[in-house]
């Protein structure tokens, strides 16, 4: 089976602290195109708010600088694009160290078609994991395997 089509998902869950009713939430792993294009109301309709202060900080000194140098417009348009590019390629980790600042744990990482299948995905396998184990075949005398590895004595 092929994985063209897949992509990586980081896997959180919500500290136990947290409003009832909080979902896991699946992050994409890479580039984000939506922070790329929208950039500071990227950041700012993520709750990012010290980052989206750096960011126009950034933004502001430099333009100022380019425009003392004096820098035209292409070269004003070329420092925008190079912060866009690292927007969109931080982004995600953004979000992440954002929701581990409010006490969110990453559980692991899925690769899926897309975040919902992501999410379902790790909703099977947890369910697999907290399943009850079948116990010992009869006469075996050896445990069950685990999903969790080999016990320690």
């Amino acid at each position: 089976m092929t994985r063209a089509g897949f992509r990586l998902y980081s896997i959180h869950l919500p500290a136990p602290y947290t409003a009832r009713g909080a979902e896991p939430e699946a992050l994409r792993e890479g580039f984000s195109l939506i922070a790329f294009l929208l950039t500071v109301f990227w950041v700012l309709a993520n709750r990012l708010w010290i980052r989206a202060g750096v960011l126009v900080a950034v933004i502001g000194v430099a333009w100022a600088v380019a425009t003392f140098a004096g820098l035209n417009m292409p070269g004003l348009a070329v420092i925008t694009l190079a912060v866009m590019a690292w927007v969109g390629m931080e982004a995600n980790d953004w979000r992440r160290a954002g929701l581990a600042k409010r006490g969110w744990r990453e559980v692991g990482v899925i690769a899926a078609e897309n975040q919902d299948a992501a999410l379902r995905r790790y909703g099977d396998l947890a369910a697999l994991s907290t399943a009850p184990s079948p116990g010992p075949a009869p006469g075996d005398g050896q445990p069950a395997p685990s999903l969790e590895g080999p016990a320690s004595a």
